[in-house]
Order: C-alpha cells, then sequence, then structure tokens
C-alpha cells in the first residue's frame, strides 16, 4: 500500500540514460506486484505458459531487467523477509479485500469489469519468488533477502552508498532513511487510466530526501511522524488528518507530545513503530556481488521452461551482447 505522501514531495525527472553506470537498489515485492498487476490478458487473468504456471512476472523482469541492463544501469533486487508483527492487521486487511474481489469478479457483468476486480486481487506466492529469483539469478543481477522489509534493507544499501538510489513506487524507503527514491522505473511508457478508456504518459523520476526535507524544514523524525499521521502499512493513521494538516501539526510539536496526544490507530505502541522506522530491522555492511549473464541458460529458462517467444528473447538479449561486446554488464 504505501504511505501517501505525495502532496508533500517534489521530484525531478530522470531519464534511464541518466542512470548508466549507476546502482540501484529495486525493492522486489513493489515491482513485482506491479507487474502482476498491469501485465494481464483482455479478461484479467495471467500470462501462463502451457503447464498453466504464471508466466506475468517473468515478462516484466525480463524486459525491464533488460531494459536496465542495455544501459547498463545495475539493479539490486532486495526481496522481503518476514514481516514485523505489527503488520498482521493490514496483511489480514489486504487478504479481505481480495476476496472481496474475488467475489466481485465472478458476478461482474463486462470482461472490463471482470478485469477490473481481478486486479485487485494480486498476491505473490512461493512460486512467484522462486521463478523470480531463478530469472534474475540467470541475468547475472544480484539479489538479497531482507530479514524484514525489503524497502528497509534498500534504503540501507542506498544510505552506505552501496546503492546510488532506491527504486520502488511506494514512499517508504524515505521513512527508512533512503536518501534517493526513483519512482516509475519499472513502468515509463504509456499507461491506460482504469475504465477511461484514455492514456497518460508516465516517466522515471527522482525525489532526492535532502532537498525534500531541506525544503518543508523537516527532518526524517518529522517525515515519519507525518506519515504515523496519515497511516502506513503498520497504522491507520488519525481521522481527518491528511499531508498538510499533519506537516502544521508536526513543525509546531515537539515529538513526544504528538506522539501521546493522538489515536494513530496502530495496534502495537505508536512509539514502537516510530522507532522500527528510525532504526528498521536490516543487514548493515552488506557486500552484494554482480554475477555474469548467461545467454543461453536465460533463453533456456524463459523459452524451454517457460514458453515464451525464442525470437523475441534473443532479440531482446543480442541487444546487450552487441552494445557490450567485449565488456562486463555489470563492470
Amino acid at each position: 500500500m504505501g504511505v501517501a505522501l505525495r502532496p508533500l514531495l517534489s521530484s525531478e525527472p530522470v531519464s534511464i540514460e541518466e542512470l548508466g553506470g549507476k546502482i540501484v537498489a529495486v525493492d522486489a515485492f513493489n515491482w513485482i506486484f506491479q507487474f502482476l498487476s498491469s501485465i494481464r490478458l483482455a479478461d484479467g487473468s495471467f500470462l501462463i505458459d502451457k503447464k498453466g504456471r504464471t508466466t506475468t512476472h517473468l515478462n516484466g523482469l525480463f524486459y525491464r531487467s533488460t531494459d536496465l541492463l542495455k544501459y547498463r544501469v545495475k539493479p539490486i533486487f532486495v526481496f522481503d523477509g518476514k514481516a514485523p508483527l505489527f503488520k498482521k492487521k493490514t496483511i489480514e486487511e489486504r487478504e479481505k479485500r481480495k476476496n472481496e474481489a474475488r467475489a466481485l469478479a465472478d458476478k461482474a457483468e463486462t470482461e472490463e469489469e471482470r478485469a477490473m476486480y481481478l486486479r485487485r486481487t494480486t498476491e505473490i506466492n512461493d512460486y512467484i519468488i522462486q521463478s523470480s529469483v531463478q530469472l534474475l539469478r540467470l541475468l547475472g543481477i544480484p539479489v538479497v533477502k531482507a530479514p524484514a522489509e525489503g524497502e528497509a534493507q534498500a534504503a540501507a544499501l542506498n544510505a552506505e552508498k552501496k546503492a546510488f538510489a532506491v527504486a520502488s513506487q511506494d514512499y517508504d524507503s524515505l521513512l527508512f532513511g533512503s536518501t534517493k527514491l526513483i519512482r516509475n522505473l519499472n513502468i515509463s511508457g504509456r499507461r491506460k487510466l482504469p475504465r477511461r478508456g484514455a492514456y497518460v504518459e508516465v516517466k522515471p523520476e527522482i525525489i532526492d530526501t535532502r532537498k525534500l526535507l531541506e525544503g518543508r524544514s523537516l527532518d526524517r523524525e518529522k517525515l515519519i511522524l507525518i506519515a504515523l499521521f496519515v497511516g502506513t502499512d503498520y497504522n491507520l493513521g488519525v481521522k481527518g488528518i491528511g499531508p498538510k494538516k499533519a506537516l502544521a501539526i508536526v513543525k509546531n510539536g515537539k515529538r513526544d507530545e504528538i506522539l501521546s496526544s493522538y489515536d494513530f490507530g496502530c495496534e502495537a505502541p505508536v512509539r514502537t513503530l516510530f522507532d522500527y522506522f528510525m532504526h528498521p530491522n536490516v543487514i548493515s555492511g552488506l557486500d552484494v556481488d554482480f554475477g555474469t549473464l548467461d545467454f543461453d541458460a536465460v533463453t533456456k529458462f524463459m523459452c524451454g521452461e517457460h514458453d515464451f517467444a525464442e525470437d523475441r528473447i534473443r532479440n531482446a538479449l543480442s541487444k546487450l551482447s552487441v552494445r557490450e561486446k567485449g565488456l562486463d554488464l555489470y563492470g
């Protein structure tokens, strides 16, 4: 879900070409979820192989990753570990909404309506994770499993200067201490607006945390307080208080007084959530090694095992081999 901080944020456009040679820590679950939600057939169903296995996520990962590699952008995919206990209610609520969407999809009167509800049932299971990791490793792309939240670990890689930025659609990494956040790196291009029949152009954008905080006369603690007001993956927020009102409260108040004066809609003590954002469960000092892209193994995995068109897969890979001939893709 992520935290709704957009009204307070400013960003600058960034092109893939500008990111050439830079390491980007990708929030893997966020990207895979986006692929599973957006890459669907007309009736809302997933792409599948001859064995009936979902291949939508592999389609998204392969083509987006090869696009990045073509411009020498070096991604590290960070996967979620075990969710903190105080996220249990959020997870249960998400499952409830998925079940409601499944029921509505079954009753839908049109294909478009059914597709809309099916997109709301998206979930990432063990097969999705395992097959994603296998493909990424064949591409030579490093995979990191976080001890808890993937965004927190990605933010740690960024804060420790192991990565130039975090790549995610959500803003949570800003709360966990990332210095730069890149959005739309996985969905750039034309995007159809739901139920409108119109398209919008989506381009990558970068948020500089230092500029954000200085521009609003904030620090990270105050940004976390604002997030707790509007709601996070761990709490519902304070009813009737949005980002702008929260900003005014935080600017004029003291942390301890604020935390004790409002009902932030959380099961765990609100100070526990605040401390978790400030000091998340991550692996510090992590060294990440890039591998070698195995063209034949990738082709076998995508085409031989999952029935992708061989000419399209080889064509995408050939652009890498021609462009990077004689060079290490990850050098």
